[in-house]
């Protein structure tokens, strides 16, 4: 059976780490805490995989714990949720070989949990505590104007998510629901609501194509949802002419405790997800033309006690092909682990 083998163990930050986020490329990683840092992490040896050190420590620009941490798709810059409802966003200045906070967008009114950047770098998301998610436009000189405040959650949104290619939103919340954003004439709005979550949805993760999203939640499941386009040959209705998201799989009973991160590889689209019952596992899809709409997934690998006793709040698969076999965990502990994806039978 596959397994999880532990390649490195980060240490320096003092507080719990709440994401783990790879660049754009997978050369370097960043990590956010509690003690209102961020650290840059690189593999410094070219052959050992274990050699890893921290190149960059972004501080001094948050008052209260950094949730959320986010690269660019430039891989030049980023973004930083804090729950001093601030966002901060941070650029690496080539000439002097190090990263500065450029710009801080205000206007959250509590803690700021989650920040994404669109595919193509042109937009900005936030969601906070205060039930609001909100678009930023990415302007010249560091400026960012506020495009739209959606305010349709009823309770605290936990994350948000970028489709992989499209200008497309996606936003989890403590009231269950996972929505769908898009934008019509400058006007961003609400095109479909996935029910079925029964306690807070924390992590959502979209496939490679877009056409998918896995979440993660408190009722201890993860549900995958497929995207249904107008005029689908499945013959599900699409109101407004906009795309139906369909629930088409339910994992449950793999986790005692709450699923805090799911993290779906673009690379080799295996699932990984991290949990507070200390343990990260990884889901392997079944191949088969005839479950497209009715998929049933595996699990392929597992490890307990990933950080010990501590909870393990973020889930992340290498980007590239390069070491795509490579998932990065944070958690309670303030550690940061680099494992490996090993599959002797292949």
């Amino acid at each position: 059976m596959p397994r999880l083998e532990l390649v490195a163990q980060l240490k320096g930050h003092n507080d719990r780490v709440w994401q783990v986020a790879w660049s754009p490329n997978g050369n370097m990683l960043a990590t956010c805490s509690g003690d209102k840092t961020v650290r840059i992490w690189a593999n410094t040896s070219h052959s050992d995989t274990s050699k890893w050190d921290c190149v960059d420590v972004l501080d001094g620009a948050h008052k209260r714990t950094i949730r959320s941490v986010a690269w660019a798709p430039n891989g030049k810059e980023l973004a930083t949720a804090s729950f001093d409802s601030t966002t901060g966003v941070w650029e690496y200045e080539e000439r002097d070989k190090e990263w500065e906070c450029v710009a801080t967008l205000e206007g959250h009114e509590n803690e700021t949990k989650s920040v994404a950047w669109s595919a193509n770098g042109s937009l900005l998301a936030t969601c906070s505590r205060d039930k609001s998610v909100w678009i930023w436009e990415v302007e010249a000189d560091n400026d960012f104007e506020c495009l739209s405040v959606l305010q349709e959650h009823s309770q605290d949104v936990k994350m948000v998510a970028w489709h992989p290619h499209e200008e497309v939103l996606a936003s989890a919340s403590y009231d269950d629901t996972i929505k769908i954003w898009r934008e019509d004439d400058d006007d961003w709005y609400c095109s479909d609501t996935l029910q079925g979550h029964t306690s807070t949805i924390w992590a959502i993760d979209f496939d490679k194509t877009g056409e998918q999203i896995v979440s993660a939640s408190d009722d201890t499941t993860m549900r995958f949802w497929k995207q249904y386009k107008p005029n689908n040959p499945e013959g599900v209705a699409t109101p407004g002419n906009a795309p139906k998201w369909k629930n088409i799989c339910t994992i449950s009973g793999q986790h005692e405790r709450c699923i805090y991160s799911v993290s779906w590889s673009k690379v080799h689209g295996r699932v990984a997800s991290a949990s507070g019952d200390n343990h990260i596992k990884v889901f392997t899809e079944e191949s088969s033309a005839q479950a497209v709409n009715a998929p049933t997934w595996n699990i392929s690998a597992s490890v307990s006690d990933a950080h010990g006793v501590s909870d393990i709040n973020s889930v992340s698969w290498f980007p590239t092909e390069k070491h795509s076999d490579w998932l990065a965990s944070g958690g309670d502990d303030g550690l940061v682990n680099i494992w490996r994806y090993i599959d002797d039978d292949v």
